[in-house]
């Protein structure tokens, strides 16, 4: 297959290398790329889902109690380290694309997983959209979730398949096996940030509407809620 040319094994699933897990190829082809086809197939789900609960549900006096961006110093560093890790994550994708070129083992589907970082990182700093799809957290659970366990598997793989190979090449599999480990390290230091984020949003959100009701605002105050 041209998409993993001069590699060990063929397309698979079946591997002989590293049994009972898949092919590099097989890997790299269908697993690497699979929670960003999930992701962008929850999308329009979730845009109707959204679309449909907006018409049933929307109340103008109350929509602009939706928490708008924080300038809370600690929020911002915490949401600075979430993005660059987005970053670091496409430039280590980026270091093992170039590896596999320069021993012609062809890069596969691995380039795709740029599709989900970017959109995560997109959905995380608009919100949603602006609030527009709800439910858009769970899209990036799965992207973080799904890119822990695919490379968690990669990584095994690549050890059955002999972490002592490819030694005399440009780009040796402990080498692979140690980028591919970072990679996924990154994707759960991301699924962390995102589960503390949400919570501080939530929170500010909270102690938002709790302010408004305390200073009497007629929505909380039965003025135009009755």
């Amino acid at each position: 297959m041209m998409l993993c040319s001069n590699r060990s094994e063929g397309f698979g699933p079946k591997s002989i290398l590293s049994s009972p897990l898949p092919t590099s190829c097989f890997t790299d082809t269908v697993l690497i790329p699979l929670p960003v086809w999930i992701a962008l197939l929850m999308l329009p789900v979730l845009l109707i889902l959204s679309l449909r609960h907006r018409k049933q549900n929307y109340n103008p006096s109350t929509a602009h109690l939706r928490a708008k961006k924080s300038h809370n110093c600690l929020f911002t560093t915490v949401s600075v380290v979430y993005y660059l890790l987005i970053v670091a994550n496409m430039l280590m994708e980026v270091l093992e694309i170039v590896r596999l070129e320069l021993i012609q083992y062809g890069i596969s589907l691995i380039p795709f997983t740029f599709v989900g970082l970017l959109l995560a990182g997109a959905l995380h700093w608009t919100e949603g959209s602006g609030g527009r799809v709800r439910g858009w957290q769970a899209v990036n659970g799965v992207l973080w979730v799904g890119g822990i366990v695919m490379n968690v598997i990669k990584v095994v793989a690549l050890v059955k398949e002999g972490i002592n190979g490819r030694r005399d090449s440009k780009y040796p599999i402990v080498d692979q096996v140690t980028d591919v480990a970072v990679v996924a390290g990154v994707y759960a230091v991301l699924a962390i940030l995102e589960v503390v984020l949400q919570l501080w949003r939530a929170f500010r959100i909270n102690n938002r509407q709790q302010s408004l009701k305390s200073a009497g605002n007629p929505v909380f105050d039965g003025g135009w809620m009755k």
